[in-house]
């Protein structure tokens, strides 16, 4: 599964960069302005626009009509001038641009989403499926059938890839950022950090407060996460109440050291979700199991990072079960974050 999703993100990071912020959402991000002639242009001065290789098509104004537009793509006036027996620049040199312009081109409002867009793209006919798509901004702009067909797929492997509440990594890409850290600190003086959290008796938040709540309820401790984690660190929602932070540590002085400096990660954590989030009943605000571990320096593995935070965690939950403490707190160095973040060295 790690190989897949190397393979994955790799492939996506070549197409279109970084992954995570090149899916956009609406036409407009996509589109840039065309050029727009009168319709009574001739074709030969239109022939001169497309001699640029960066022309894909022009839009067509209609003097009489304002609210008519057109559209001429590349392959359309290529076909045109050819004409079935090669005469058609013969034949069409004269005429005007009207006479080679297609009078019902897609058009789109510029906020439309960029999914719903590309699905209407494809499902035109096939001489016109690849045509560009008008965007009726303030100036006119175009977007390529193939610029909408790359976005919807980004979007749809970002979505396969994080978590659709909290927009958090899901398992398998937390799960690849971890193993992609431990292969980084390899033979190196750094150390792996991962920071489990549970949310405390969540299907009690559900059954006092419902489902919507309760979703509620998770993607605010998400944000809340998101705003307390040190820069640079893989956050991720690993289960249904389970999330999970990995940060890479480049110096420790030694073994206590480093665990304090987890240590004070993690009680930072457990602070920054202590008070309610706006919007969150106080009732149904849960409290959190958090357990913490780091790696020796320079032999980090994420399968024996996982086994251990998911048994730490289990010995918290049944102790807590009990009535019995949580775990034993280390008490964090003022410095732990500004370590995390690569502004302190050991």
């Amino acid at each position: 599964m790690d190989s897949e999703l190397t393979l994955l993100t790799q492939r996506l990071s070549q197409a279109v960069g970084d992954y995570r912020v090149s899916a956009v959402s609406t036409v407009v991000e996509l589109a840039h302005p065309v050029d727009v002639v009168d319709a009574g242009l001739p074709i030969a001065r239109l022939e001169l626009v497309f001699r640029s290789p960066h022309v894909s098509g022009v839009a067509v104004r209609d003097p009489s009509d304002e609210s008519r537009i057109g559209l001429v793509t590349r392959g359309r006036f290529t076909s045109a001038m050819n004409g079935r027996l090669g005469f058609g620049r013969a034949v069409l040199a004269r005429r005007a641009t009207t006479e080679v312009t297609d009078w019902h081109p897609m058009v789109v409002a510029p906020d439309a989403p960029v999914s719903e867009v590309a699905v209407r793209a494809m499902e035109r006919h096939d001489e016109r499926r690849y045509d560009d798509v008008l965007v009726a901004a303030d100036v006119w702009q175009v977007a390529t059938t193939a610029d909408l067909v790359r976005s919807l797929s980004t979007q749809l492997a970002v979505r396969s890839l994080h978590d659709p509440l909290t927009g958090l990594a899901n398992r398998s890409m937390l799960g690849h950022a971890l193993a992609r850290r431990c292969t980084q600190a390899w033979g190196t003086p750094a150390r792996v950090a991962l920071v489990l959290i549970d949310v405390r008796d969540f299907g009690g938040v559900n059954a006092l407060h419902g489902e919507r709540v309760g979703d509620v309820v998770l993607a605010a401790v998400g944000a809340r996460l998101r705003a307390s984690a040190p820069t640079g660190a893989d956050l991720g929602r690993t289960g249904g109440d389970e999330f999970a932070l990995a940060a890479t540590l480049p110096g420790a002085a030694d073994d206590r050291h480093a665990s304090a400096l987890v240590g004070g990660l993690r009680d930072g954590i457990v602070q920054a979700l202590a008070e309610p989030a706006a919007g969150v009943p106080v009732d149904a605000w849960p409290a959190v199991h958090a357990v913490s571990v780091v790696s020796d320096a320079g032999l980090a593995s994420a399968p024996m990072l996982l086994q251990d935070a998911h048994a730490r965690l289990r010995e918290v939950k049944v102790a807590a079960a009990r009535g019995g403490g949580g775990p034993d707190w280390l008490d964090g160095l003022g410095d732990a974050r500004a370590i995390l973040e690569g502004r302190v060295t050991a």
